[in-house]
């Protein structure tokens, strides 16, 4: 079961570029802007905890630390992730920024022709550099790129994202993480849905959920034994998050896991 945060994609010195019959990937997120243009096909999509669906002809736009996860694979994509020191001139806006809509209609094929030419190109470092700042130039103005909000300081959601990361399991809430960043609860709430495009309970019970699935499919404790493990004060919170990140209980995700390794 990968992080939630893919730390290696963080320590990446320059763009990466493939091309994938498989978009199915489960919540992540990184700094770097994360471009999914669909070939063929379609998928399905939660970016920034926005539901959206996506269509051949059109891209999929990840933002800095946004969360994203996709949950289709009946498709064909060119996916790129450029780091912000790919382009750092325009570093610190991709950091502090948003991207205004998650699903955009590549209607000229200028997209297309970018990822494409990107794809060929990946191994020349000054080709590769050009056109990553072309790709993210182009999808900022067509898409909308503004501010998340005014008093987040450059790179502190990465310390916010790694805090949770290794401090799920413990008796945390909206207000002690606040206090402990030096924020009002109400202002730190705010910063957060605007920069992750999640609530900070919903991605705390994302993260919980995660460490719970990995439990139940490695461990035999009982169910409300990897419930508190996971930093959940009892079953039915448990059951009620869980049901709402899977669609399912815990022990339908189980059986289908193990129907689909069986298979």
């Amino acid at each position: 079961m990968p992080d939630l945060f893919e730390k290696h994609r963080d320590d990446m010195t320059h763009t990466a570029v493939w091309r994938s019959n498989l978009l199915r990937y489960l919540p992540h997120y990184h700094s770097g802007v994360e471009l999914a243009y669909l070939v063929d096909g379609s998928t399905n999509a939660v970016i920034g905890g926005k539901s959206v669906k996506a269509e051949a002809g059109q891209v999929l736009i990840s933002g800095s630390y946004t969360v994203h996860s996709y949950h289709d694979d009946n498709m064909t994509a060119i996916v790129a992730i450029i780091p912000p020191v790919e382009t750092p001139s325009i570093q610190k806006k991709l950091l502090t920024g948003i991207f205004q809509t998650p699903v955009l209609t590549d209607e000229d094929g200028t997209i297309k022709t970018l990822m494409g030419m990107l794809l060929q190109n990946q191994d020349d470092a000054i080709i590769r550099k050009g056109l990553s700042y072309s790709i993210l130039g182009y999808v900022m103005k067509k898409a909308g790129f503004a501010p998340a909000g005014s008093g987040i300081k450059s790179g502190m959601m990465s310390d916010v994202l790694r805090y949770l990361s290794e401090n799920y399991t413990q008796n945390i809430n909206v207000e002690s993480i606040a206090t402990h960043f030096g924020y009002s609860r109400s202002r730190f709430s705010h910063l957060f849905k605007a920069n992750i495009g999640v609530s900070i309970p919903r991605f705390v019970n994302i993260l919980r959920c995660r460490d719970a699935v990995k439990a139940l499919m490695e461990t035999d404790l009982p169910v409300v034994d990897v419930a508190i493990n996971a930093g959940f004060n009892n079953t039915h919170t448990f059951y009620v998050a869980f049901k709402e990140l899977y669609g399912m209980t815990p022990g339908e995700y189980v059986k289908s896991r193990q129907e689909k390794n069986a298979d």
